[in-house]
């Protein structure tokens, strides 16, 4: 869990939030052309992914969906030097499905505390923080909204069982 929180914070530092909009296609940047610097308020994170294990042949796929309440964080960027600051805490619920089973697990009240330094290169947002660099995709950069999307993939091979977990992590802000 520690490791899923500290990506989550990597996250929000590449932040990213879907739409509910059927036609708008959440993977192509929007308006990015918006001022970065200030103070932002989490609005929804959403996670989704899935976990492929492979082992003696067989292979097991997990997927997983996130949905956060009491979202109550914020994250603030500022410029010269080009600092972020990211505290408060959010709850998420994760739903996974493995072979036509699923299960819904409450993880409450997930620290979202982070500093460090930040670059931008049009739409890309990359942050340092305790030596670990991380790079988002900016969907949306306007006036007041701050959309953020953060995609990785795992491989761990451990005694001959091979896991690969990738996660997308789309957090919404508005400007305070």
């Amino acid at each position: 869990m520690k490791k899923f929180n500290f990506l989550f914070i990597a996250l929000t530092l590449v932040l990213t939030a879907c739409s509910s909009d059927d036609n708008d296609n959440s993977n192509d940047p929007g308006d990015v052309n918006g001022e970065l610097i200030g103070i932002w308020d989490a609005v929804d994170v959403l996670y989704s992914g899935d976990t492929v294990i492979e082992v003696a042949g067989q292979t097991i796929v997990t997927d997983f969906v996130g949905e956060s309440y009491d979202v109550d964080f914020t994250l603030e960027f500022s410029e010269n030097p080009n600092e972020f600051v990211s505290e408060g805490q959010y709850s998420v619920e994760l739903t996974s499905t493995t072979l036509g089973q699923e299960q819904v697990f409450d993880v409450p009240n997930l620290e979202f505390v982070g500093d460090g330094t930040w670059t931008r290169d049009g739409s890309q947002l990359t942050t340092v923080s305790n030596g670990d660099e991380g790079t988002m995709t900016i969907l949306e950069l306007t006036n007041t909204t701050l959309r953020l999307r953060y995609q990785t993939v795992e491989v761990i091979n451990n005694q001959g069982t091979l896991n690969t977990t990738t996660i997308d992590l789309e957090t919404i802000y508005s400007r305070m």
